[in-house]
Formats: structure tokens, C-alpha cells, sequence
């Protein structure tokens, strides 16, 4: 019978901020809770303008967006209530392209 512990990416989040512009030219937010080994893989994509977050699910999941230059205070605070870390945390963001 094999160990069947669950591995990180099953039991783990990294919360990320990531900011960009929509289609249109407006900006947009979101937050996206990625699995820890895909964290880098996710930078990397970013980095290289190729995240693409119509097929994000590889990376993780995308928990809230919105269009404007940042999240409203309350949606922040819920993510934050959500995933049990600070609003201060979750605003350490990423720029997106």
C-alpha cells in the first residue's frame, strides 16, 4: 500500500495580487490564489508577458477580479478573512505585463 499523503499544492495557497490592463486600456486587479509549485512558473509567464488568464487553472484559481488600479478596501479585507492572512500581506503585489 503506497503513503498517500497529500502533497503541498493539494493543502496550500500562495495569495497573489496581480495587476494589468484589460483589452480596452482600462486597468484591471485580481487576486488568485496559485499553487505553491506554480508560483515561480506563474512570475516567470508574468515576467514574460504570456500569463494568460483565461487558462489559469494550471496555476491555480483566480479568486476575485475587477477593473480600476486596485481592489476596493473590502474586497481585500474579505480575501484576507478568507485565506486567514493580512490585508498588509495581500497588497505586496505583482505587476501584470
Amino acid at each position: 500500500m503506497t503513503d498517500s499523503k497529500p502533497n503541498t499544492d493539494e493543502l496550500r495557497r500562495i495569495i497573489a495580487l496581480i495587476y494589468g490592463m484589460l483589452e480596452n486600456g482600462n486597468p484591471f486587479w485580481l487576486f488568485a490564489a496559485v499553487k505553491p509549485s506554480r508560483y515561480q512558473p506563474m512570475l516567470a509567464a508574468q515576467k514574460e508577458d504570456k500569463l494568460d488568464l483565461y487558462h489559469f487553472e494550471s496555476y491555480g484559481e483566480i479568486i476575485v477580479s475587477g477593473e480600476g488600479k486596485s481592489p476596493p478596501d473590502e474586497v481585500t479585507l474579505k480575501v484576507a478573512e478568507m485565506y486567514q492572512t493580512s490585508p498588509e500581506v495581500l497588497m505586496q503585489a505583482m505587476k501584470e505585463g
